[in-house]
């Protein structure tokens, strides 16, 4: 297992094309069947599903899905790699949202691409359980 510097670099690319509404360039970056956990409990999703969604959440806020990179880490072995990272959502109205993403990219036709994601919203220990 090595750092990656190249995956970590694509995950802050990913962040960009984001921000910047770019959906063509967050297609290029999926796997046709990567599967995305989200933040929501509904959010679990695969393929073209993932991509609709994105688009989705995207429009919402009017094209863009602003995210505040972290500090990436990232790592490869052979055709497999991983990147773990505690970026932001800038949300208007929202402020930013703190969570944590990790992603799993598999090189396929000499490019990598992201075949499993998983982002979550911390809750302390001792908040779970507890109801509001």
């Amino acid at each position: 297992m090595k750092e990656s510097t190249e995956l970590r670099e694509l995950t802050l690319h990913f962040y960009r094309s984001m921000a910047e509404g770019d959906v063509a360039a967050v297609e290029r970056l999926i796997s046709p069947e990567a599967l995305a956990i989200g933040t929501d409990p509904e959010e679990w999703l695969r393929g073209q599903a993932l991509i609709d969604a994105w688009r989705a959440q995207m429009d919402a806020l009017g094209g863009r899905l602003p995210f505040l990179p972290g500090d990436p880490e990232a790592f490869e072995e052979g055709t497999v790699g991983w990147v773990a990272d505690r970026p932001s959502f800038a949300l208007p109205g929202m402020g930013t949202i703190p969570f944590r993403l990790t992603m799993v990219f598999h090189r396929e036709d000499g490019e990598w691409k992201a075949v499993q994601s998983h982002a979550s919203v911390a809750v302390p220990n001792e908040d779970l359980g507890q109801t509001t």
